[in-house]
């Protein structure tokens, strides 16, 4: 029986060897190499799929602009073509010269508000430094006087603590041990005194120090009542320039032409309409530069009366509602001065884009 037994056993490592079973480590190098060529090809593999989509959009990019380019070739292609027939030249001529004289009066209240934003914020500027400057001046004088009160409590604790530590050090004999111990209780507390006292005159400088710094504060720009004046004085500009637009009939020809990226070819009338057309838009624009000066004490004039008349829908509110705008203009323009168009939804001069602090 133990012979079959050993037979057996001899039998399965015969076997066992045969099968010619390698036992690596779990850290062979071979291995290793294996899985960084695998890491390898995935970051590859990554890096080539983001190739493609950047050339994709690249792609895309390139076909958008150039049917962007197509189209302004072809809008090109139809002004030469409009520009080459006597007529239609003159009209497009009319249209182009609609739309600068819009532009002109888009300028001129760009370069009031621009004027009246830089004056309100140099003012504004200096009235916050020295707004800073007198507030860090009564801190840091408060904080000062406990900074000294600070130092002159340490100072005391410490030349106390230094006379108790004189009076121990001649207290060294057998016989004046409680004596010594007496001062040594006192001298433990005054060591508490003062600790408290270093961190107190700490604490002081930390404060000095933090108010110091805050003195470098930077200007947080413009306030809602001087956004609110700004927007103000841009909607009495753009409605005195309207109004005083001769003729009045340019106002809604200007209107017109600004919502339209191609002159009007329909009953844009005959030639000598459209030469008496340009000769009005020339002295309207002359006008309207020459007066721009003259006009800044009627709009600070017209924007101090909205601004005592307007309401706003919320108290962060830049831009006043439209019907409350539109009442206090009513009752700000003189006789005769009326409009029957609205400023804000006609976007008269385009002042939608000059307005400070909307949709904040």
């Amino acid at each position: 029986m133990a012979s079959a037994f050993t037979r057996a056993v001899t039998d399965w490592f015969a076997k066992l060897a045969r099968s010619r079973i390698v036992l690596e480590h779990p850290d062979d190098p071979e291995d290793e190499r294996v899985l960084h060529l695998f890491r390898n090809r995935a970051e590859m593999k990554k890096a080539l799929s983001d190739a493609q989509d950047e050339v994709h959009r690249l792609k895309d990019r390139i076909k958008l602009q150039e049917a962007a380019t197509a189209r302004v070739r072809e809008q090109l292609e139809h002004l030469e073509a409009r520009l080459g027939a006597p007529l239609s030249g003159l009209h497009s001529l009319v249209h182009y010269q609609l739309r600068d004289l819009w532009a002109t009066g888009h300028g001129q209240v760009a370069q009031l508000l621009r004027e009246q934003a830089q004056l309100r914020e140099e003012r504004e500027r200096r009235q916050f430094l020295a707004d800073l400057n007198r507030q860090l001046f009564e801190r840091s004088q408060q904080v000062r006087a406990d900074c000294a009160q600070a130092e002159q409590v340490a100072a005391e604790v410490r030349g106390r603590l230094a006379a108790l530590q004189a009076q121990v050090a001649k207290t060294q004999r057998w016989w004046q041990y409680f004596r010594r111990r007496e001062l040594l209780r006192r001298l433990q507390v005054l060591h508490g005194e003062a600790v408290r006292a270093a961190g107190e005159l700490q604490q002081a400088r930390a404060r000095l120090s933090q108010i110091e710094e805050q003195g470098g504060a930077k200007y947080p720009g413009l306030s809602l009542e001087a956004r609110r004046m700004l927007n103000l004085m841009g909607i009495a500009c753009a409605q005195l320039q309207a109004l005083r637009l001769v003729p009045q009939s340019l106002m809604a020809r200007c209107v017109e032409a600004m919502s339209r990226s191609e002159p009007r070819t329909e009953g844009a009338g005959d030639a000598a309409a459209a030469l008496a057309t340009m000769q009005e838009v020339v002295r309207a624009k002359a006008a309207m530069m020459q007066n721009a000066a003259a006009m800044q004490s009627d709009v600070r004039r017209l924007a101090d009366h909205l601004a005592a008349s307007v309401r706003y829908v919320r108290d962060g509110d830049s831009l006043p509602g439209d019907e409350s705008l539109q009442a206090a203009l009513r009752s700000g323009l003189g006789r005769g001065e009326r409009m029957s168009w609205n400023l804000l939804t006609d976007d008269l001069w385009g002042v939608s884009d000059l307005f400070y602090g909307v949709g904040e």
